[in-house]
């Protein structure tokens, strides 16, 4: 005899449509994830997912301001310093992609949308800089914040209470540390010239096209007539869009590895070695914030094999730091000195993009000093 008795709703399949929604944007992009696979992740059918969210637009959406939610609790109530850098590491631990959601996909929120996440974020930073009394207060709470969302840019396992100190007293360096400094814009440079080689313009408004819009909302014809180079010119030099985004990851690639090679031969010591390192890669984002954004949000795009390639030649990158680091620091264990080294980098990362501080006098040498303060940290 047939059970016709009628299957429940479970009360939370709201909520575990988010937590299943945030986990595949963040691993495998939002424009890669389809409905049907995050309906599928939370066992039901695409109708019912629709019975909840109009879209995967309005889905991603909802995921961020969920997280932003538990955010905005986490921090809220702290009236000491110590207890915002707890909170805010606390949600980072407890919602570990959202800075790579909001780094990565947040071009695909409708405009309203993301001015909405975005001033929230604002507030939250805001909160940060009214309990800071040092110099820079709200350069400082950005570096607190991007110290704590660090997490969301690596895939180290340890347990949540060893992370948890390590990045408080990360977060604790960047806000201690004596700094230069963060002066008024820098003047614009008076006569900015183009490379005159084809191939190089349209890698540069490419770079700068992905930057700002994501990779899958731009087209090779529009690169090609945002830079002036239309018709059979554009493939040419650049057979499709993907080869456009080849050629670009491994510009900024091989740049980061050819000043990171520059800064061992030039070494007295693993502890010279990586202050050098840091300074080339410092003075690299600085200068070059669009290919910094495309590095970190554009090579999951990539064809199978090449996104191997690229991932596995990001994270030796971030381990010749940290091979750095314990040589200049034999008593790190390998989870502290990987822990730190992604805070310093996620911290260079995010304010070299900031447009609050992209023009900023003097930008180099406080990032420098926060990477460095950062490293240094006692644990």
């Amino acid at each position: 005899m047939t059970d016709l008795t009628p299957v429940r709703r479970p009360r939370d399949r709201k909520q575990r449509i988010l937590v299943a929604a945030a986990t595949l944007f963040a691993d495998t992009g939002y424009h890669q994830a389809g409905m049907t696979d995050l309906a599928a992740a939370v066992g039901i059918g695409p109708s019912a997912l629709y019975r909840h969210f109009r879209g995967k637009q309005d889905l991603l959406t909802a995921v961020l301001r969920e997280a932003l939610d538990q955010l905005e609790l986490s921090t809220a109530t702290a009236s000491t310093l110590d207890a915002l850098i707890a909170g805010s590491v606390e949600f980072a631990l407890e919602h570990r992609e959202f800075g790579a959601l909001w780094d990565r996909e947040a071009r695909n929120l409708p405009d309203a949308d993301r001015a909405e996440v975005k001033a929230r974020l604002r507030a939250v930073i805001g909160r940060g800089a009214d309990l800071i009394t040092t110099t820079d207060p709200r350069f400082r709470s950005h570096a607190l914040f991007a110290v704590a969302d660090s997490l969301a840019h690596h895939s180290l396992k340890a347990p949540p209470d060893l992370f948890a100190h390590i990045l408080r007293r990360a977060a604790a360096s960047v806000i201690d540390v004596a700094l230069p400094g963060i002066g008024p814009a820098e003047p614009a440079a008076g006569d900015p010239q183009q490379p005159t080689a084809r191939r190089e313009v349209l890698l540069a408004g490419a770079v700068r096209m992905f930057a700002e819009r994501g990779y899958p909302a731009v087209t090779l014809a529009e690169v090609g007539e945002a830079t002036g180079i239309t018709g059979p010119s554009v493939y040419n030099h650049f057979p499709s869009k993907v080869d456009l985004l080849v050629h670009a990851l491994a510009r900024g690639s091989e740049s980061v590895w050819l000043s990171l090679h520059q800064a061992l031969r030039a070494a007295d010591g693993p502890a010279d070695a990586l202050d050098r390192a840091m300074t080339g890669y410092v003075s690299f984002a600085v200068q070059n914030p669009d290919l910094i954004t495309v590095l970190l949000a554009e090579g999951r795009h990539l064809p199978a094999d090449d996104a191997t390639r690229f991932r596995a030649t990001q994270r030796e990158y971030a381990l010749e730091w940290v091979a750095l680091l314990r040589r200049a620091r034999p008593g790190l264990e390998s989870v502290e000195a990987s822990t730190l080294v992604h805070a310093a980098l996620a911290v260079v990362n995010a304010l070299a993009r900031a447009r609050r501080f992209t023009t900023a006098r003097g930008l180099e040498e406080n990032l420098l000093t926060l990477a460095h303060a950062i490293t240094r940290t006692e644990l």
